[in-house]
């Protein structure tokens, strides 16, 4: 393949990933940062906020991630679409959420506004939904392991199926880097459903170690996560999320071995790599 990629987004836990599976693979790669204080190496690098037409000269696939899209997304997006479909773009490869399926989604409406600016893109289109990343039980019970060796959350015996970053990136790379897959919305999850009761004992196994289980209500989290400064849409949309689950079992998707041809990362296996992050104290080296 001949021509640059464009990722946004390159210095995010996805995009870092995207970008070094496209330089292994030996496509040159053109970045987009909100800063210049973190740069990647040896890779040409751009604020986000750089002229569209600049940013895409020369380009024949673009990552597209929310968050590089700055305080007007939709405007953005169409800004970059309006350049992609004026130049030498082949493929958009647009980062959405599993949430965007749900109506009531706070996070799900601000992504199906952007999937719906993205089909304005004249080539191949390919809309990640990825569910709720594993990376997220770092956040949610690594402090609270850590301390106390305690685990809390809200609908704690319903499945999920939480994925890799790591999976969501490579789908991501290589849809970029090839035109086989068709047009349309992919959904990503992890190899196997689980509840978080499951993951936890997955987490204790690993750790060698007792962990309690506490489960608190919906009204508990939204105080909790609101005191800390999260906002209101996003607490809403990680309870909708669960509820989801609840009412509608998840149905697992075969999208990371069929892309990557490789098996969608366990929790377990995502655990392992992610260890230091729950480990107690007295159990440091």
């Amino acid at each position: 393949m001949t021509g640059t990629i464009l990722v946004t987004g390159a210095t995010g836990t996805i995009g870092r990933r995207v970008v070094e599976q496209l330089t292994r693979a030996g496509a040159p790669v053109r970045a987009t940062s909100r800063s210049t204080s973190n740069p990647l190496a040896g890779i040409e690098t751009k604020l986000t906020g750089t002229r569209a037409d600049d940013l895409l000269a020369g380009c024949v696939a673009v990552l597209v991630v929310a968050p590089a899209l700055g305080t007007a997304p939709a405007e953005r997006l169409r800004e970059l679409l309006g350049a992609a479909n004026a130049g030498t773009v082949q493929r958009l490869v647009l980062l959405s959420t599993a949430s965007a399926s749900d109506p009531m989604s706070p996070t799900g409406s601000h992504h199906r506004v952007l999937e719906e600016t993205a089909a304005e893109f004249a080539g191949a289109l390919h809309i990640l939904r990825p569910v709720p990343l594993a990376l997220n039980t770092i956040h949610w019970w690594g402090p609270t392991i850590r301390v106390a060796g305690l685990a809390e959350g809200p609908y704690i015996d319903v499945p999920m199926a939480p994925i890799d970053e790591v999976d969501v990136a490579d789908v991501a790379a290589r849809l970029l880097l090839s035109g086989d897959e068709p047009s349309g919305v992919i959904d990503l999850t992890g190899p196997h459903t689980l509840s978080s009761r499951a993951q936890i004992d997955v987490l204790a196994r690993l750790l060698g170690t007792h962990i309690a289980v506490r489960e608190i209500a919906p009204d508990e989290v939204r105080n909790r996560l609101g005191a800390a400064g999260v906002p209101a849409a996003a607490v809403e949309s990680l309870l909708r999320s669960f509820h989801v689950a609840a009412e509608r079992p998840l149905t697992v998707s075969g999208a990371v071995e069929r892309i990557t041809g490789r098996p969608a990362h366990t929790y377990e296996q995502w655990a392992e790599r992610h260890l230091d992050a729950f480990q107690w104290p007295m159990m440091e080296a």
